[in-house]
This record gives structure tokens, sequence and C-alpha cells, in this order.
């Protein structure tokens, strides 16, 4: 490996190729300051390209005020910057000043027009443009020298002069995608507290799986779900459940993630608008119609199939034929769902880490260190994580605007 001293001293080292990188180039692009994004692996925006399974869930719509409380705790550090760049504002950047065409669905939740990661990711990077980027440069070690000026240093023995850093080089999920907890070195190193990181935004593998006869990717849509452990009810959410091979995903559960450990039971209202009464009136008035159909009114045919082998019912059972006691016993299923976690969820297959620096130790009016004079952070680095939908990167792209602007350039 070759070895060069670059003498030139930058405005801004971007230490990760991530979306708060990136995101940050581009706004340092338009301060017209000097900047370089490192960048570890060979191409930057890999985990950008697994959100939204694909799609890219880029943006909540929600306004500053409303965004504060999906923060779990931590919308009032956050609220800075995203009052100061709120969705609607980067919405019209997104559109103007990357070209990318932007659509919306339910729940404010904002995407590229094609649902394609990809493009969001090129987008990026063609704003910063390829000098700006530096990949495979590896941080070994980042250093304020005495005159002020930020050192960072590669493992291949590589030297870069900045007057001041962004640290977001992201968490620890998904590492092959290159976070492998590289900024909590980093951060750790200039003297930041961090705290504990566990998986959020994940998938659950459950102990009753190979028993529920379902299909892997079976979905039902707005499930009520409660996290207990014992009699006590930890967190409770509302949203869509998915089947996986080995246990459960989707919005809902992901949302919940943050807080499961194993051993702790899942209990879910798979069907909201179903009651007793309303089921009896249907089965009244179909009296011949096979039973598993009025509950597929309800629920996917394939839980209902499983609800009453579960109820050890005839599968072909028409409503007149069905009694009390099957009934409430089918209910039970449907409106008090019971699922173990196997494991505590993997951060390996995390969308999102929760835990990481303290954020006391940040100035939330600019994301600048208060311990490391010109180090600012952004992103997953932060203990501050949110729920699905849109709403992690929607915090990112604030932070990262909040950063640049906030540079003290001589």
């Amino acid at each position: 490996m070759r070895k060069e001293s670059i003498r030139e001293v930058l405005d801004l080292g971007i230490i990760g190729g991530g979306a708060a990188g990136l995101f940050a180039a581009c706004f340092a692009k338009r301060r017209d300051i000097s900047f370089l994004v490192l960048e570890k692996t060979s191409s930057c925006g890999n985990k950008l390209l697994l959100t939204g399974g694909g799609r890219c869930n880029i943006l909540n719509l929600k306004s500053a005020a409303e965004l504060k409380s999906c923060y779990h705790g931590k919308g009032n550090f956050l609220y800075p910057a995203l009052a100061g760049f709120p969705p609607s504002e980067a919405y019209v950047f997104l559109e103007k000043e990357l070209g990318l065409k932007l659509a919306e669905e339910e729940n404010n939740r904002i995407f590229p027009a094609s649902f394609r990661s990809r493009d969001v990711v090129d987008a990026l990077t063609r704003d910063i443009g390829q000098d700006n980027i530096r990949l495979n440069f590896e941080v070994s070690s980042a250093e304020l020298r005495p005159d002020g000026i930020w050192e960072v240093k590669s493992s291949a023995g590589d030297s870069l002069r900045f007057r001041n850093i962004l640290l977001a080089a992201g968490g620890m999920s998904y590492p092959n995608t290159g976070s492998t907890g590289d900024s909590y070195r980093i951060a750790s190193a200039a003297g930041h507290s961090l705290t504990e990181t566990r998986a959020a935004l994940a998938p659950v593998k459950t102990e009753e799986r190979s028993r529920i006869s379902v299909p892997a990717g079976l979905t039902l849509k707005d499930c009520r779900l409660k996290l207990v452990d014992g009699d006590k009810v930890i967190r409770e959410t509302t949203g869509d459940m998915l089947f996986t091979h080995d246990g459960l995903s989707g919005p809902a559960v992901m949302e919940l993630a943050r807080d499961i450990k194993k051993g702790q039971v899942l209990k879910a209202d798979l069907a909201p608008g179903l009651t007793d009464r309303i089921l009896l009136d249907q089965m009244d008035g179909h009296p011949a119609k096979r039973f598993v159909n009025v509950l597929a009114q309800y629920i996917p045919l394939s839980f209902a199939e499983y609800a009453l082998a579960a109820s050890e019912a005839d599968p072909g059972i028409c409503c007149q034929a069905v009694n009390k006691t099957l009934r409430k016993a089918v209910l039970a299923v449907l409106k008090d769902f019971k699922i173990t976690a196997a494991a505590d969820p993997d951060i390996r297959t995390a969308y999102v880490t929760a835990g990481g620096v303290d954020t006391d130790e940040v100035v939330r009016k600019t994301m600048e260190s208060k311990i490391a004079k010109g180090l600012f952070l952004a992103g997953e680095v932060l203990d501050c994580d949110g729920i699905s939908g849109g709403y992690n990167l929607t915090a990112c792209i604030a932070q990262a605007k909040l950063a640049v602007d906030s540079l003290r350039i001589v």
C-alpha cells in the first residue's frame, strides 16, 4: 500500500459514506467549503440501499412538532435539527436540488417515485461528485492536534487534515455494509461516553414459529401488539405484522424490537375490528357459509385456516355448526395471540442501532461535541433512534444539515 501525506487542510472531513455523511456532503457543497467523504468500503450508501426493503422510505412528512414523539424520549434533543430543516424542506431539496422525484404513501411516508433505493444513492453521489469521495479509506484514528487541526489517518497509513470532522460512520447494525462500530471507537477515543448498543427495528426469532402453519411473508394488517414481561406491559404499538421463516417482522414488531429480550412475550390482537358480537352477526346472516371464509373477511385466509386448526376444528365447518366453545377458541387465537422471543433481536439484521454516543455530550443546536472542538456527530453514532416509518432518515438528514450549517469556517 502506498503512503501519502496531504498537507492541504480541508474545511470538513466526513467520516462515513452512509446517509448522514452523503447528505452532509451535499450541504457542504452548497456552502462552497472544501470537504472530503471518507468511506471504508468500495462504495457509498450500502445500508441506505437496504432501507424500506430496498424501496427507501427516505422521509416522514410530519411536522417537526409531530415528530418529537417518535424518537423514544430524544425528541427534545432532535427538535432544533428537525425544526431548522423540517421534512417539508427536505422534500423540496430532494426533488429540486437532487432531481429525485418522490411519492407519498400512508402515514406521511415518502419514497423515491421509482421505489428504488439505488436512485437515492445515485442522486446523492452524483451531486457530491467522485472527486469529493475517497473510497476504501478505513479510519484508524482521528486526533485533534495542538494547533486545532484534526488529523485523520487510515489503516493503510494515509494522513489527511481537516478544520472540522463530521463523525457519521453509523452504528453496528448490518455490519456487512460497513457499519462495524467505527463511530464508537473514534468517539470514545475523543473522550465521549457510550451507552449500551442493541438492535432496533429488527425482526424477532420466536419459539413457536415452527408450530404456526402459515407461510413466510404472510402479513397481518393493523395489529395491536404488546410486549409483556409477566403481568407488566413494557411497550405497545399498532401496525402490520409479518411472519418470517423463523419468527416475526413488519413495522409493529420491529418497533418493539429495541426493548425485546429472550423469553419475553408478544401479545397481539390480530383482528382489532372483529368482536364476538360482529362475528355472531356474520354467522347468523350466513349459516351455510364456511366459517373459515367468514373469518377471512378480517384476517388472511391462511391465518384463518391456522386459527381453526389450532382450535382443533373441522376446516370445512359451516357457521351453523359452530358452537360457542369453538367460536371463543378461535377468537382467543385471533384476539389474544401470544408468541415468545427465542433470542434477543440480532443487531446484524437490525435496520437501526439503539444506543451510542451519549446525547448529553452533544450540543443539540449545532450537533458539535461538547468535549472535542470541531467534532460534529450525526446519524446512528448517537444514542438517538426513531420508530419505523422514515423517521430515522428524517432525523439523519436534519442532523447533517444542522451540523454543516454550524461549521466555523475561517
